[in-house]
């Protein structure tokens, strides 16, 4: 892990779209200010960049603050790659 992002509030659930994959967050407590859970999606998303900038991937990162999700939109013949990345990204910052 390479100890920049520290998850204490976020569980990530994974699902498919039509274009990549798409990381839903939900905080462990509903009243949870809207500006905190943005906060810990955008550190989550640059821990994300960083990572994939190591992979030298080229799918797209992008963050929906208001809807509490992130979306994976990969390229073709990543998506084995993305899930990988993914397992990799909830078992190290402990999304699950």
């Amino acid at each position: 892990m390479s100890g920049r992002f520290h998850n204490q509030l976020l569980r990530a659930r994974l699902s498919r779209t039509q274009g990549g994959f798409l990381l839903a967050f939900t905080p462990p407590n509903p009243s949870l200010d809207p500006r905190f859970m943005a906060a810990g999606l955008y550190e989550l998303a640059s821990e994300m960049e960083r990572r994939s900038h190591d992979l030298g991937a080229r799918w797209a990162i992008t963050v929906e603050p208001w809807s509490g999700r992130i979306l994976i939109e990969t390229v073709e013949g990543e998506k084995a790659d993305v899930d990988q990345f993914v397992a990799n990204l909830i078992r190290d910052l402990e999304l699950d």
